[in-house]
């Protein structure tokens, strides 16, 4: 559910670009807090937590928990990835005054 979250925004994203319409610095900036929002709450609340699992170190784990531990990493790349190209838009100078 995640990456068709993930998917829909950037869809969203790559339709406004193609057309040539442009997204304020504060839709931009609505979208990237709805993105972070919408991660967290279909990680179940732990998509911060995982950075700070994956410093400790671990016990021998099972099949299914290494599986579900890749498809958190892939979900949380492509949130990542959205999240860099959003904030690659914002005007960082607007955002120090």
């Amino acid at each position: 559910m995640s990456m068709k979250v993930i998917s829909i925004y950037e869809n969203f994203l790559s339709t406004r670009e193609a057309s040539g319409a442009q997204l304020s610095e504060k839709g931009i900036l609505q979208v990237l807090l709805d993105v972070r929002f919408a991660a967290d709450v279909l990680s179940g609340g732990d998509f911060n937590v995982n950075e700070e699992l994956s410093r400790k170190p671990k016990s021998k784990s099972s099949f299914r928990r290494k599986d579900q531990a890749q498809t958190k990493s892939v979900v949380r790349d492509a949130v990542d990835g959205l999240i860099h190209s959003l904030s690659q838009k914002l005007d960082p100078i607007d955002w120090l005054t």
